[in-house]
């Protein structure tokens, strides 16, 4: 009996290991096990892409604001990565790999620190979003590049602290407002596969249990034939960008 139990609790937590490994970086079938595949997906290529070009000199100094489990780090080919974080949030504590707490709007940093700074899926969490790019602003040194990610559509999440979401004119407004130039700004999943994100996570919403192996069998069965559908109608039929899930934006510091 204990041999038994020894080998279900070893397939536990080697589901527990991938799943991990695909939560954020998903590769392909990835999406057998992660119910949000579409939106992880989009934005870790989206974030891969744009690194290769800005962050690969192996000599800049980055800092991840709002940085979490720090889940693209691995991408920056840099000499120094930085992390902070807020202390109350919808994360737990042992979910943030952060350097240093900070107030949420006061980047602890001398002016001109940094020459690339990354904030990914966290101004929707921040009550006073301007303030903070106007902080991000300071501490980078001129001309240098800032590279975000925000939703446009999701559901509420990490409450209470879910407060904004941002349209692609809101946003290229809120940017240059706080002394930036926009280089780049593009938008996720178009409107059929971000429908079938949401239809995806409502089905696992529904069902979930507090099983890690119910839960992969659910997303198996259930969410990723949704989200191959949405994939492949995204791919045949007329896009439409009125509708997406996530603002990607690359912006560099105008002086």
């Amino acid at each position: 009996m204990n041999g038994l139990f020894d080998k279900w609790r070893a397939i536990k937590d080697k589901i527990k290991e991938i799943y991990k490994k695909q939560r954020y970086s998903p590769s392909w079938w990835g999406i057998f096990i992660n119910p949000h595949f579409i939106t992880r997906y989009c934005l870790y290529q989206e974030i891969r892409m744009l690194t290769k070009r800005i962050a690969v000199d192996g000599a800049s100094r980055w800092l991840d604001v709002g940085c979490g489990e720090r889940p693209y780090e691995h991408l920056f080919n840099v000499k120094e990565y930085i992390g902070i974080d807020v202390e109350q949030s919808g994360h737990p504590p042992d979910a943030k790999y952060c350097d240093m707490l900070y107030d949420g709007i006061n980047i602890p940093f001398s002016t001109e620190s940094f020459d690339g700074i990354v904030c990914t899926q966290v101004l929707e969490h921040v009550l006073h979003s301007e303030a903070l790019l106007i902080e991000m602003a300071r501490v980078l040194k001129p001309s240098g590049y800032l590279l975000l990610s925000a939703p446009f559509l999701w559901e509420e999440h990490e409450q209470p602290y879910d407060f904004t979401r941002f349209t692609r004119f809101g946003m290229m407004d809120l940017i240059t407002r706080s002394g930036f130039e926009i280089v780049k700004h593009g938008q996720t999943a178009g409107y059929l596969g971000a429908l079938a994100q949401m239809f995806s996570s409502y089905l696992y919403n529904a069902a979930t249990r507090n099983s890690i192996l119910w839960n992969t069998f659910l997303t198996a069965l259930l969410c990723a034939p949704v989200q191959m559908m949405g994939l492949f109608l995204q791919k045949i039929l007329p896009r439409n960008n009125n509708l997406y899930l996530d603002h990607i934006v690359l912006a560099r510091k105008l002086y």
